[in-house]
């Protein structure tokens, strides 16, 4: 069986970005409301491969794969595959088993892997780091897929933290609009998420 690989789940998802952000710039020539629409998909997607990869990291250190530069994680417990790995995290040396993993905000994350992987390794430090992008990330992709009265308080927080005052600004506006950023909201997580997996995933 070939060795887990951190590299491997990198290059992956950074194939996966570069993709999304092909179809943004394709969309520059579209009317407004198109391009909202597609920011939001992108949207959803990209904060998918987030999601997915900082998972698919933590459970290959799990199994002792080493880091991108060579170094390898401070394991708890070593875990002989990804499907013990996700097992273990679950329940190893835990009162209660968790239900399942999540691995949206920092602190979800933390909780997650505590028991199999050192928290003060350079993994978590790294999630914790970029742990505002990321909960920032997650309150827009949550707004998009819900549309619910409380992801709605937390995206309009999220606006007036950015803006200031009460604007009224729908999600794929807020994402692709360059009335107040010559950068578009969307291009910015796509570069932000591009760091934020090379940091966590360099060791």
């Amino acid at each position: 069986m070939p060795a887990l690989s951190i590299l491997a789940s990198y290059n992956k998802s950074i194939d996966d970005i570069n993709i999304l952000e092909n179809y943004i710039l394709s969309s520059l020539a579209l009317d407004a409301r198109y391009q909202h629409i597609i920011g939001e998909v992108i949207m959803l997607r990209l904060f998918s491969i987030v999601e997915s990869t900082i998972s698919e990291f933590a459970l290959k250190l799990a199994c002792g794969a080493n880091y991108k530069n060579g170094n390898s994680p401070i394991v708890l417990l070593r875990s002989r595959s990804m499907q013990n790995a996700y097992s273990n995290m679950l329940s190893y040396n835990r009162r209660r088993a968790l239900r399942y993993l999540r691995w949206t905000k920092a602190s979800f994350v933390k909780e997650s892997i505590e028991h199999v992987l050192d928290i003060s390794d350079t993994f978590y430090t790294k999630v914790n780091i970029y742990g505002n992008l990321i909960n920032e990330m997650r309150i827009v992709r949550n707004h998009i897929a819900h549309r619910s009265t409380s992801t709605r308080s937390e995206y309009i927080t999220l606006l007036r933290l950015k803006y200031g005052g009460n604007p009224n600004l729908t999600v794929g506006a807020y994402l692709t609009s360059t009335a107040r950023n010559s950068t578009p909201n969307i291009r910015t997580y796509i570069a932000s998420t591009r760091i934020v997996l090379h940091e966590i995933s360099e060791g």
